[in-house]
């Protein structure tokens, strides 16, 4: 009788075993699949597994001692699967190594997918970057810029800016190679580059991205001699970083101090640039002087573009006259500009016109 008894156990331990690697393999399946969307998921599936461990704890001795009804029609079964007799130190190890195992693939599955993710994450960071950086330099080009081919062949592209600006010349010397040279007699620095490679990839960095009709043109002929197809470019929407590079290049930044009011103006000899601006960023659009010239003084519509230029900025001089605007307008509405000029306003409007006249960071 206990012989048969034990058999049934048997089995029924056997069974109970197999039931629940399937289940295992089925939690280990289900948690691959979602493991992708969240780590919230494996952390709660460690704890299923770290709770079965605990309640199905594998360490079985003889001496524990086994409880049971029996009755005319079956033998019903009063205990857990840890409190069984009779399994064999083997069966308790080749449960613990599968237990860990699990652990450990689990854990490497998602060690990869969060390194699969950061890459990739990192990946579209420095995409966008390129794209921000790009779109930045083709403003610069249209405004600042110019394509050259000559009779003999020789293609290159030239960038004059202030010489406040060198430093805008430097990222795309790193960026591209080529030289920067001061023009004697201006206060002026000039960027070249002739070099074939890195002409050709700062090509294909701002195809698609030039817009001024006259830059197109030049552009266009260089393509020609290189075999390369002119992209046309899109239509222009706010969150793109050709502007931050054209204002670097043709735009100022200015306080009226008659009115007072900060004036923010891009000039060029044709408007056609300049309505595109007007219908996304606001603004007006004056003829003086034998140039257009884009104004934006309205408060709305200069916080609208220092939004605009947290996401794309300037990277001229203009940046340190951007970050100062908020606190020309907190000193503007605190009247400091109409303050006596002992007081602690007028001071402080002072020492701000100041570090404004000379380009200098003002703080926030």
């Amino acid at each position: 009788m206990k012989q048969a008894i034990c058999r049934e156990l048997i089995n029924q331990h056997k069974k109970n075993t197999i039931q629940i690697s399937q289940i295992l393999y089925f939690l280990i399946k289900l948690y691959n699949i979602i493991a992708c969307i969240t780590n919230k998921i494996l952390k709660k599936l460690l704890v299923l597994v770290n709770n079965f461990f605990y309640y199905y704890n594998p360490q079985i001795t003889n001496t524990r001692i086994l409880k049971f009804k029996i009755y005319k029609s079956a033998i019903t079964l009063n205990c857990w699967l840890s409190m069984l007799v009779g399994i064999s130190e083997a069966i308790r190890l080749l449960f613990l190594n599968s237990i860990n195992l699990i652990l450990n693939y689990s854990t490497y599955n998602l060690n990869f997918i969060k390194n699969k993710l950061t890459r990739n994450i990192s990946n579209n960071k420095q995409n966008k970057t390129n794209i921000k950086f790009n779109q930045w330099l083709a403003g610069l080009i249209d405004g600042d810029g110019s394509f050259l081919l000559t009779k003999k062949g020789y293609a290159s592209l030239e960038i004059t800016m202030d010489v406040r600006d060198k430093s805008c010349l430097n990222k795309i010397k790193q960026k591209f190679g080529g030289s920067i040279k001061l023009r004697s007699g201006v206060k002026a620095v000039r960027y070249r580059l002739h070099h074939k490679k890195g002409l050709l990839d700062l090509i294909n960095a701002v195809n698609g991205e030039i817009r001024n009709p006259v830059r197109l043109l030049q552009l266009n002929k260089i393509c020609e001699k290189y075999n390369i197809n002119l992209i046309q470019p899109s239509i222009l929407t706010y969150n793109n970083g050709w502007l931050s590079g054209f204002f670097d290049s043709d735009g100022s930044i200015y306080l009226n101090l008659n009115s007072p009011q900060v004036i923010i103006s891009v000039a060029q000899k044709n408007n056609y640039t300049l309505n595109t601006l007007l219908e996304i960023y606001g603004g007006n659009i004056h003829f003086r002087e034998n140039l257009f010239k884009w104004i934006v003084t309205k408060r709305s519509e200069i916080i609208n573009l220092l939004n605009y230029f947290k996401e794309y900025p300037s990277r001229s001089a203009k940046i340190n006259r951007l970050k100062a605007i908020n606190k020309y307008y907190e000193l503007k509405d605190l009247k400091a500009h109409n303050s006596a000029p002992n007081s602690i306003l007028g001071k402080a409007w002072r020492k701000f016109l100041l570090k404004w006249s000379k380009w200098e960071k003002v703080g926030k």
